[in-house]
């Protein structure tokens, strides 16, 4: 009897587990599904972001219109951040996007910039109007490319989850699969473009200047492992294992050397890249390349868990300033604060895991190469004055002394007011020094963060 019973109640036990492991199975069969359809939708996207690029700067070239020019160059430049947002979204190492985003980067820059000098009634010089045809020319070659990579993705049937984990598995190293190795070849063509030289922060006669951050002497392989593991967020009671990743590389801005920390049990599925300055050791950015489950922390909580972590490395008196949710992941901006002052240009950013707070993601370059000690000016307008050159308008909800960059690659001192009109906020920056209002930012706050635009 003893046994019959035991008998049954091991089947319900196997009945209960097969339905539970089915009801897992539907479920991440059809999370899969989602996933791979956004994958799609923003390949697509970035195709037709592009299209629509190769054919608005063939506009702007003919346009005989100050106002129309604004508009099309002003498109431009929306058109460039969506397609940098969509390529940001495809399931391809951060090597083998680094030339086309900043491509991407440059063009909008630059329509943004002409968009500017038009409006301050400064329209395009014949220089300027070639360097927009050159932009052109390999804006539409890039489309071109795109278009015929489109049409292997339908033809073939390509999997992007099956992109997502070979990315994961061969990260920074010769990728053997389709679409990583046309995305190569394309930012390899893109590698091939002259130079572009303009008024603007992403220059490359900007972008290539020496980093201010980093001072010091030259550091070893072993200094390099070292920083890293004692930098990165690493889970507890876990052996891990921390190596070369390959010969030391040059990301785009600073040179490094990238390590690999990876349990040394592989099951666990855990790797972490690491870039760490050749000189000075600076870590410059990390990626960790584990999925993130459920929610099982708050906003806040994950904002606190960037926050701790920053407090413990070298990257001192760091303020929050935006904060955005990509799925499970918090991304937070961090801002370096002087005395009273926010200084803007001296940017990083830290993703949080929100599924137990790890610290998944972070990358410096941007502080690295602004960050400075900085003889702050004294205001010559007070912060009242400030005040009254501002669209009355405007309901004003705080105040604050901030340095931001300008588009020319400078900085400036400037009262940063966060406003509301009607159902809108915004944060108008007015020159701190002769009064000039440098820049309008509109808030668009969201369940998963605040955006500028």
């Amino acid at each position: 009897m003893r046994r019959y019973w035991l008998t049954g109640l091991l089947t319900i036990a196997l009945i209960v587990t097969g339905a539970w492991g089915y009801n897992q199975y539907q479920i991440n069969r059809q999370n899969r599904i989602m996933l791979e359809n956004e994958h799609q939708r923003s390949f697509y996207n970035l195709v037709e972001n592009v299209e629509n690029l190769s054919v608005l700067t063939s506009k702007s070239i003919v346009s005989g219109s100050p106002r129309q020019n604004i508009r099309l160059l002003s498109d431009i430049w929306w058109q460039a951040n969506f397609a940098q947002d969509n390529l940001g979204q495809l399931p391809l190492s951060h090597v083998t996007l680094t030339r086309t985003q900043r491509f991407l980067t440059q063009l909008g820059d630059y329509a943004y910039t002409m968009a500017k000098n038009n409006a301050d009634g400064r329209p395009m010089s014949s220089e300027q109007l070639k360097t927009l045809e050159e932009l052109h020319n390999q804006t539409s070659q890039l489309s071109k490319d795109l278009i015929e990579l489109q049409k292997q993705v339908a033809e073939n049937g390509i999997n992007w989850q099956e992109v997502r984990k070979k990315s994961k598995e061969k990260l920074d190293r010769e990728s053997t699969n389709y679409l990583e190795t046309n995305f190569t070849k394309i930012n390899e063509q893109i590698n091939q473009y002259p130079t572009l030289i303009y008024d603007g922060p992403f220059s490359d006669h900007l972008i290539t200047k020496n980093p201010k951050g980093i001072t010091g002497d030259p550091i070893t392989w072993d200094d390099a492992k070292r920083i890293a593991r004692e930098f990165v967020d690493l889970r507890e009671g876990v052996d891990y294992l921390v190596a070369e990743n390959g010969k030391s590389t040059q990301n785009a801005y600073i040179p490094v050397y990238s390590v690999r920390i990876s349990p040394r049990v592989p099951s666990m599925g855990e790797v972490i890249y690491v870039d760490v300055s050749q000189q000075s050791g600076h870590v410059t950015m990390v990626m960790n390349s584990r999925s993130v489950g459920n929610a099982k922390i708050g906003l806040e909580e994950a904002l606190k868990k960037a926050e701790t972590f920053l407090s413990k490395t070298e990257f001192k008196s760091m303020v929050p300033t935006y904060s955005l949710r990509q799925e499970n992941t918090l991304i937070v901006s961090f801002a370096y604060k002087e005395k009273d002052v926010i200084i803007y240009p001296d940017l990083l950013k830290v993703s949080v895991a929100m599924d137990n707070g790890q610290i998944i993601g972070f990358e410096s370059t941007g502080y690295l190469m602004q960050h400075e000690e900085r003889n702050l000016a004294e205001p010559k307008l007070t912060l009242e004055e400030a005040e009254q050159k501002l669209n009355p308008n405007l309901e004003v909800v705080s105040r604050r002394l901030t340095v931001i960059p300008l588009p020319t690659g400078k900085e400036a001192l400037c009262y940063e007011f966060k406003s509301r009109y009607k159902e809108d906020n915004f944060l108008v920056y007015i020159n701190a020094m002769d009064g000039t209002e440098e820049q309008i930012l509109q808030l668009l706050h969201t369940p998963g963060g605040t955006w500028t635009m």
